[in-house]
């Protein structure tokens, strides 16, 4: 007799669903693992795009980011400033 179905004759309808769970349980994880290898390698190979085109044009991600953060940070002092006054 099923732990789950008190019936004799419910055994194949348990052991479907423990079939079904195993089955569900497999695909999560499968799925999460793939997930995170593809998204390990795509930052992988984003960096290397990145620096590669950091080391053969003029072109720097850093300083671009720093700039445009100063530039909003100084935008808000300009900002509060004319709040005070």
């Amino acid at each position: 007799m099923g732990k789950i179905f008190k019936t004799p004759k419910d055994d194949s309808v348990e052991e479907t669903l423990r079939a079904m769970h195993l089955a569900n349980t497999f695909d999560n994880t499968y799925e999460w693992t793939i997930g995170w290898v593809r998204t390990i390698i795509i930052a992988i190979f984003t960096a290397l795009g990145v620096s590669a085109l950091e080391s053969y044009s003029d072109f720097t991600l850093w300083g671009w980011t720093v700039e445009w953060f100063y530039g909003k940070l100084n935008d808000l002092g300009v900002w509060l400033t004319g709040l005070v006054s």
